[in-house]
């Protein structure tokens, strides 16, 4: 899985190296990280991740504005990036809303840990090398 390029957005240092040392050191993915959202929409545009963990209360640009601008990108590679929400928000309308965005998977960040996280990563990129896509 070396070289397959995740982005952690997340403006709690502590949890932003918690999430990208667990995914960089055991499973060998490239975890690239931003700490608000204008740096985010930079990152994606360079690099073009495979998989973006997105919080949605951001610095600059939150991660709703991250979603729309990705979502409305004319190119493939980005407009079809695979997108895990992991927030303290949890109202019904803010997950319909970001459900809207065509994420694959919403967290609330205090009724998730970290392995539930690592494994919807792992179980969403496997899913790109059996289905080929």
């Amino acid at each position: 899985m070396k070289n397959t390029i995740l982005l952690v957005v997340e403006d709690d240092k502590d949890l932003q190296n918690v999430l990208a040392d667990r995914l960089s050191s055991e499973h060998l993915y490239d975890v690239l990280r931003a700490s608000d959202g204008e740096e985010a929409i930079n990152i994606i545009l360079d690099k073009k991740p495979s998989l973006i963990l997105l919080d949605l209360l951001l610095p600059k640009l939150d991660g709703f504005k991250v979603l729309e601008r990705i979502r409305n990108y004319p190119e493939k590679d980005i407009s079809e990036l695979k997108v895990i929400v992991l927030s303290n928000l949890w109202t019904n309308k803010d997950i319909l809303r970001a459900q809207a965005l065509k994420i694959q998977e919403y967290y609330v960040k205090a009724n998730t840990n970290v392995e539930d996280v690592v494994a919807k990563v792992n179980s969403l990129l496997a899913g790109d090398k059996v289905e080929g896509s």
